[in-house]
């Protein structure tokens, strides 16, 4: 299950829409059958990485989701997939991002309390939710 948060700039007008949670073809899952299926799902450098740990250990397992994160220097968001792999029960990987303007690590943020950003366009402090256009999935 899911949510989809719109985002519209009152400066120039710009929208996008922002995911967060699991459904369609993001869930968790074995990595063994991750890698079985046709579709690479996750970004390549991921789906390398897994395949090359599924080499090391057959008893991995995979939590994935879509999160949003923001660049705490830009102030700019971002929709992403998180993948976290487990070996057992611990943490053997966890996605880290960065913006792509100042290569800052990407901070997880709490999009529900989220009121304001900064447009991606304009860069202006005019981007904010937009109430009417908020979505629910069920996967």
């Amino acid at each position: 299950m899911g949510h989809a948060y719109s985002y519209r700039c009152d400066h120039c007008g710009f929208t996008e829409s922002f995911n967060q949670g699991h459904g369609f073809l993001v869930h968790s899952q074995p990595v063994g059958d991750y890698l079985k299926q046709r579709t690479r799902i996750f970004h390549y450098k991921t789906h390398n990485l897994l395949r090359k740990m599924a080499q090391a250990s057959d008893n991995l397992h995979l939590k994935a989701g879509f999160q949003i994160y923001k660049c705490p220097h830009c102030k700019t968001l971002y929709d992403k997939i998180e993948v976290t792999v487990f070996d057992d029960e611990a943490v053997v990987h966890k996605s880290e991002f960065r913006c792509r303007d100042c290569k800052t690590r990407l901070k997880l943020t709490n999009i529900h309390r989220l009121k304001r950003a900064i447009c991606p366009r304009c860069r202006q402090r005019t981007f904010h939710r937009d109430y009417a256009q908020h979505e629910l999935w069920d996967s």
